[in-house]
């Protein structure tokens, strides 16, 4: 009998939102990187790890005003591969300063287990949750918002 082989899938960052810019009042505007870091596990106890990191070089200026905080159509692909039942998506930020230590954007990490197609959808703030437990949001931290997306490829 041979292994069943895994499934290909992509993980792609569509936006991400700033509701923190961790900057004094008198600016406006934070100067943020992320990375990312996905991997998934083979049965036969192989890793498949992507790390990303956007911008790739420099930083983006986000605003915290709801008017210009997010940065939107991003449709960054941080993870394409093959996976069997076990995958980890984890995005990490900061925000950037000049004569102090860099502002660390609380981390988002969300484990999935179990069969493929149960993970292929959209993960974004209050959209797989009931209303009534917004705390319990996972792509909606303290001082930032994620949104992205799982398929099969």
């Amino acid at each position: 009998m041979t292994e069943q082989s895994g499934e290909r899938i992509r993980v792609v960052l569509q936006w991400l939102q700033i509701l923190d810019n961790l900057e004094p009042a008198f600016k406006e505007k934070g100067e943020f990187r992320f990375r990312s870091k996905v991997w998934g596990e083979r049965k036969n106890g192989t890793k498949v790890i992507q790390q990303t990191q956007f911008p790739e070089k420099g930083y983006w200026s986000i605003s915290d005003h709801p008017a210009w905080n997010k940065k939107d159509n991003l449709n960054r692909v941080v993870f394409e591969g093959e996976v069997d039942d076990h995958l980890v998506v984890e995005f990490f930020g900061e925000e950037l300063d000049t004569f102090s230590r860099n502002d660390e954007l609380e981390q988002y990490r969300r484990e999935f287990r179990g069969p493929v197609g149960d993970w292929i959808g959209r993960y974004a703030p209050g959209e797989d949750l009931p209303d009534d437990t917004p705390e319990l949001d996972p792509e909606s931290m303290s001082n930032w918002r994620i949104c992205y997306y799982i398929e099969r490829v």
